[in-house]
């Protein structure tokens, strides 16, 4: 696999650690949010919010439980980035060719409308590395 340059980023994930929390954190910085979605597979809210044009966005995650409730023991912070690849299940593939895991087997319908999943953070060292697909 070659990356010739890094893919855009779409976003960067911070866990919150309940809904009220982000709410402070929204009034706090006077974002606005955008939309927001629940993900059954990683048991938590996503609430992306508002970005200047051309800008990615924040998304505030704010799990409902599962290994996200406890991420930092409990108290949030900066969680992953996320980087956009046009074919995910190509992406996975090439990884898999080489001894790299995701989290998941199949991608997973995001809170948007795409398909994401993150890289097993055993081959990032911990960092949180997310793929985005852009649905039509």
């Amino acid at each position: 696999m070659t990356f010739p340059q890094l893919p855009n980023l779409h976003h960067v994930g911070i866990v919150q650690p309940d809904i009220k929390a982000a709410e402070q954190f929204m009034s706090l910085f006077e974002y606005e949010e955008d939309y927001r979605g629940y993900v059954e597979p990683f048991e938590c809210w996503c609430i992306f919010l508002k970005a200047a044009q051309n800008s990615p966005p924040l998304e505030l995650v704010v799990p409902t439980g599962g290994s996200l409730a406890r991420f930092n023991k409990g108290a949030g912070g900066i969680h992953h980035y996320a980087l956009i690849t046009e074919d995910i299940v190509k992406l996975q593939q090439e990884f898999s060719e080489r001894g790299i895991s995701m989290t998941h087997p199949e991608p997973v319908q995001g809170a948007g409308n795409f398909l994401c999943n993150f890289v097993s953070p055993i081959a990032t060292r911990g960092i949180m590395v997310e793929y985005v697909q852009l649905l039509a």
